[in-house]
């Protein structure tokens, strides 16, 4: 009885198991590449940037009035990144499973030395005008904060794609287009003329041009 009940358990497992594996094989529906896939989006990004001054902080010797660092100043990355794509001509319509089909736009992200997830970072539909812009926060200023960076200078890596078909619920379906790939160096305070690395575009897709808004930043302490 012993052995079986060990048999029973692992079977229950195993059914477990590939019932689970199938189930989320069914959500994640891939989208198609065709053998010859339409062209990359055209891209154009624009970085914002508004970082703040966290201040330096002192002690003061109450006898001496000696004046001792204890920790240095330093510049806390935040803005934006503007991600502006132009539009394909399509008719939008409903299939006969009533999804809603549509030019999407996938969009992945991540800081350059890891791999791209298998999920979309974001995902929209292409507006109603010529040009869809998707506008991605960074920082560290957790919930709404899109790309997470303490850092500046950091480099984040970024691929688009657009997709004929449909999203939602983490299903993403639809034939996709060649990817474009560019990266993104995050602004430094110091010295923003540095910022504007090369970008990286897939070879058989268009340029992608960054550029840079630096507004004037908060003067320093005069303290060193």
């Amino acid at each position: 009885m012993v052995s079986l009940g060990k048999k029973f358990g692992s079977m229950f497992i195993f059914v477990f198991i590939f019932s689970g594996l199938f189930f989320v094989g069914s959500c994640m529906a891939p989208v198609n590449m065709p053998l010859i896939p339409s062209a990359a989006p055209e891209v154009s990004v624009v970085v914002n940037t508004d970082h703040f001054w966290n201040s330096p902080i002192y002690t003061t010797n109450p006898y001496t009035g000696e004046t001792t660092l204890v920790a240095r100043g330093y510049w806390i990355p935040s803005g934006t990144i503007d991600i502006t794509i132009k539009n394909r001509p399509v008719i939008p319509y409903t299939d006969k499973n009533g999804n809603y089909i549509n030019v999407y736009y996938s969009v992945f992200w991540t800081i350059q030395h890891l791999s791209y997830g298998n999920t979309p970072m974001r995902t929209v539909y292409q507006s109603d005008s010529d040009y869809t812009v998707i506008s991605l926060i960074y920082g560290s200023g957790l919930p709404h904060t899109d790309i997470w960076t303490q850092t500046e200078g950091a480099v984040w890596k970024f691929r688009v794609q657009a997709v004929i078909g449909y999203f939602g619920g983490g299903v993403f379906e639809g034939e996709g287009s060649e990817w474009v790939e560019f990266t993104v160096t995050i602004p430094k305070s110091d010295n923003p003329g540095s910022s504007s690395a090369p970008n990286t575009p897939n070879p058989s897709g268009p340029s992608v041009s960054v550029s840079y808004n630096v507004p004037q930043q908060p003067l320093r302490n005069s303290l060193p």
